[in-house]
Order: structure tokens, then C-alpha cells, then sequence
């Protein structure tokens, strides 16, 4: 699947100070150069919706809707002039919360729906937004992302996972196919997240001496499988409609809940078969003090109670499909390793983010296909999973 299957058309520019309500400007507007008459046509004056979301390293994301023109200014003088000069007007204040530098993207959904998505300049959130869309950005004026870009930016498994964490209403579509196969093997019934992560390894040949593209291909191949499945009984329980509000909201909640945990477990799962492939010896969920659980002890639980086993071959790695601020709970999982590990699938967590697990003694370890929506310095306190394999490999020599 590639980007062309979310947004139809993509336009972006460094914002400026003339940009900016009550900074460089009293105008809410931006001229309407030719990127912008690509997006919108000059047929006609154009109206309608704007969904405004801002990503900034350390805050909570914000969004607003609001209403927006394309027109041209001259459009009663055009005929005796031939002069036009189109306008993108944009109501409300929304980019009065930015900053000059920040990296404005104006995305049309397939849908129809206009987002207008600010990112905070060399935040986090801008690196997984280059990985995202394809593009490192450096013009003042609009400039458009060209079709052949849109349709060969693949949509895997990471960048699935970028759009999450933007969460935005667009639609990623699921295979027909797929559904086929899904309804074939489990009916319409969820199965346990276990069985569906062993049915996407047997849909999936990998090559085992690349542990980072195996964990991801297994992954992207389960929650292909799971959107699926989900495909199909979303639509079949949304005919039958609800009894009420209540109705409706608990089991959209139900749906939510499903996603967000079943993405964790499916990251165990696979990580317990890569390990296993790797010859690694640990145990998955061991027993530590006050009855914690971490997700991963190396070699095993056994030699974490030795007390004559030597503390220094010990390892332990927690495991969270999106870090966030539950990063710390893995810190007190197991006293008698000082220096802890996590495998996340996040992209672009934030510096100050970063540099407080390293002071706290986090190793992150994260796939390469994220490796670019994070700084050099933050890489060279990372790990990839192929480079965690071999450091445990070591210990265990």
C-alpha cells in the first residue's frame, strides 16, 4: 500500500514570519501560488472544512476545525484586467500557537477531507512526519509532493504507526483478499493474539539473520491480518446498529482498547520466536521482586534468583509498542539489573525524552526503518534489535 491510498494531494512549506497572526501579519491568509492552484483548481472559489492539528515535542497535540477559501482577489477585475491573484483565507487563529521555522502540511484525504498539520521545526514529531510523507522540506513558499512520490511512499507497518500517533480520521483500506482469508481461517471470531501472530509468521518467509525486517514484516503482516478481520466486523455489527448512545460508545471504546493492546502483545509474540530462532536463551514474563513482570529476562529467571550468578550477564528488556510516558514503569522491574532495556516501535520521541532515559539507564532498542526519525545523537544511545541480539549473544557466550 502506498501514501497515494490515504491523500490524494499533498502540499507543504516552512512557515515564516509574515505567516503568522499579530507577528508578521494581520491576514489570515497565504498567497495562492502555483502548488496551492495545483491543490485546489482555479476553476472556481473554493470553501469548505479545515482540520488544524499541531505536534509539538512535550505537549499534548491540539486540533480545531475551522472553515477555509481559495479565491481570487481579482476575480472582478479579471475580465477587463486578465489579472488574478488567488488567496488561501483560513478563519480562526489556530496558527497563532506556532513558531517561525515550524512545517506546515496541507494533506487532502481520499476521502475529501483537508487537514492542516503543523509540526513543531526539528521536534520529534517533524522526523516521523519526513519518514511519513517522504519529504525533508526546506521552502518558505508552498510546494507540492508529486504523484510519483505519493504513490511510491510505501505504507508499512512504521509509517501505519506514525499515522496513529497523528490520529487523524483517514482510512487506510484493508486487502479484499485478506478478508477472504481471515473469514476462512477464524470464522468471525477474534482469535487470541498469539494465534494470529503464529498464523502471520506461517503467511510470512523472513530471512532470520535480519531480525530488524523479520520483526517488522511479522508485524505488518499481522496488523494486516487484524484490519481484516476487524474490516468485516466492524461492518457487519455497525448494519445491525445500536440500542443507543451508550451502546455505541461502549463498544467503539471496546474497539479502541483492542487495538491499542493487541499491537503490545503481537510485539512480544514475535520477539519471543525471534529470540527462540536466534538460539538466545531468556524467559518471556519472569518473576522479579515485589512480583513484577518483566516482559524479557536474559538468560532466564532462574539465574536473576541465583544470587551467585553473576548480576553483569543478566539483561532485561521491556516491551511497549509506543513508549509515551510509560517508559518508567520498566524501572523498577528488576533491581538487580541497573541498566534496563525497551523495544518500542515509537517514532521521533522527543530529545528531552531521550536524553532523561539515558539518564535514568534505558537503552531504547528500536527497529531500523525508525532509525531516521531520530537525531545522531539520540541513534548513538540506541540499539536496533539486530544490535540487541548481539549484545545478549555476548553475555551469553
Amino acid at each position: 500500500m502506498n501514501l497515494s491510498a490515504i491523500f490524494s494531494q499533498v502540499a507543504h512549506k516552512r512557515l515564516v514570519k509574515v505567516d503568522l497572526p499579530k507577528r508578521g501579519s494581520n491576514q489570515h491568509e497565504f498567497n495562492g501560488v502555483s502548488a496551492l492552484k495545483t491543490f485546489f483548481g482555479t476553476n472556481k472559489k473554493i470553501q469548505g472544512s479545515l482540520h488544524w492539528h499541531y505536534f509539538g515535542d512535550d505537549q499534548e497535540p491540539a486540533q480545531e476545525d475551522n472553515k477555509f477559501t481559495f479565491y481570487d482577489a481579482r476575480a472582478k477585475s479579471n475580465e477587463q484586467t486578465g489579472r488574478s491573484e488567488w488567496r488561501f483565507y483560513y478563519y480562526g487563529s489556530f496558527l497563532a500557537r506556532v513558531g517561525v521555522g515550524d512545517w506546515f502540511v496541507l494533506a487532502k484525504a481520499k476521502s475529501g477531507q483537508l487537514f492542516a498539520l503543523v509540526f513543531q521545526c526539528n521536534s520529534g514529531w517533524e522526523r516521523a512526519a519526513h519518514s511519513l510523507f517522504g519529504v525533508s522540506p526546506s521552502k518558505t513558499s508552498f510546494d507540492s509532493i508529486r504523484q510519483e512520490t505519493l504513490d511510491s511512499q510505501r505504507i508499512d507497518l512504521l509509517q501505519r504507526q506514525i499515522l496513529a500517533e497523528l490520529d487523524l480520521e483517514v482510512t487506510v483500506p484493508v486487502v479484499a483478499n485478506d478478508e477472504e482469508l481471515i473469514l476462512r481461517k477464524f470464522g468471525r471470531t477474534f482469535p487470541t493474539t498469539k494465534i494470529m501472530s503464529d498464523f502471520a509468521r506461517e503467511q510470512t518467509p523472513v530471512d532470520y539473520k535480519k531480525p530488524d525486517e523479520a520483526l517488522v514484516r511479522w508485524l505488518d503482516r499481522e496488523e494486516a491480518l487484524f484490519r481484516a478481520m476487524e474490516n468485516v466486523i466492524i461492518r457487519e455489527r455497525l448494519q445491525k446498529g445500536f440500542t443507543g448512545v451508550d451502546d455505541f460508545i461502549g463498544y467503539s471504546l471496546s474497539v479502541q482498547n483492542r487495538r491499542k493492546s493487541r499491537m503490545g502483545f503481537a510485539l512480544q509474540n514475535h520477539l519471543v520466536e525471534l529470540f527462540t530462532r536466534q538460539g538466545l536463551r531468556f524467559t518471556p514474563q519472569a518473576r522479579t521482586e515485589a512480583n513484577n513482570k518483566p516482559d524479557f529476562i536474559f538468560p532466564g529467571q532462574r539465574e536473576y534468583h541465583d544470587e551467585s550468578f553473576d548480576a553483569a550477564l543478566l539483561v532485561m528488556l521491556g516491551v511497549k509498542s509506543t513508549s509515551k510516558d510509560r517508559w518508567r514503569q520498566v524501572l523498577t522491574e528488576a533491581d538487580r539489573i541497573p541498566k534496563k532495556h525497551l523495544c518500542t516501535l515509537e517514532a521521533g520521541i522527543s530529545v528531552k525524552q531521550t536524553d532523561e532515559m539515558q539518564r535514568q539507564q534505558l537503552t531504547l532498542v528500536v527497529p531500523t526503518g525508525l532509525h531516521a526519525t531520530y537525531t545522531p545523537a539520540q541513534l548513538s544511545g540506541m540499539l536496533s534489535v539486530t544490535e540487541f541480539v548481539e549484545f545478549v549473544r555476548r553475555k551469553q557466550s
